[in-house]
């Protein structure tokens, strides 16, 4: 499970009775980055193009998987990024929450455990530099 990447699909209905900002898309958590492709369905004329935005495991504060009986199957993603993620309909501050298709329930099940591994690689490996650069720092002053 370590080494492979997810696809979570997605489907926010319309928040209004005119079918204003339905969302599709998916959720991908690569080897090196999670990326978030989604489109709005907001009005049969107008056409929006796909929006993709790309997030770093360092970036993301969290991914909650929520499935509940009677109640649509969730996920909730966190980043620190707010600011990425103002063009999706219905963002809250640095979280969008995303009601994960049938087919992707099983992917959306295992994206808590590979964001944390990957966000502890991450951190490990800013740790590392971090101590790179201290020991060269130490090395040039002696």
């Amino acid at each position: 499970m370590i080494g492979e990447e997810l696809s979570v699909y997605f489907e926010n209905p319309a928040r209004d009775a005119l079918g204003y900002e339905h969302v599709e898309g998916c959720l991908r958590f690569g080897r090196d980055e999670v990326e978030l492709t989604f489109d709005e369905r907001d009005r049969a004329f107008r056409k929006t193009p796909a929006v993709t935005v790309t997030f770093s495991y360092a970036e993301v504060t969290g991914v909650t998987w929520v499935s509940r009986w009677f109640r649509p199957k969730v996920l909730r993603f966190q980043t620190k990024s707010n600011e990425k993620l103002a063009e999706f309909p219905g963002a809250e501050v640095g979280q969008v929450v995303l009601q994960v298709k049938r087919e992707s329930r099983e992917a959306a099940s295992k994206a808590p455990a590979l964001v944390e591994f990957k966000r502890s690689e991450a951190w490990l490996a800013e740790s590392e530099a971090r101590l790179r650069e201290q020991r060269e720092e130490i090395d040039s002053e002696s």
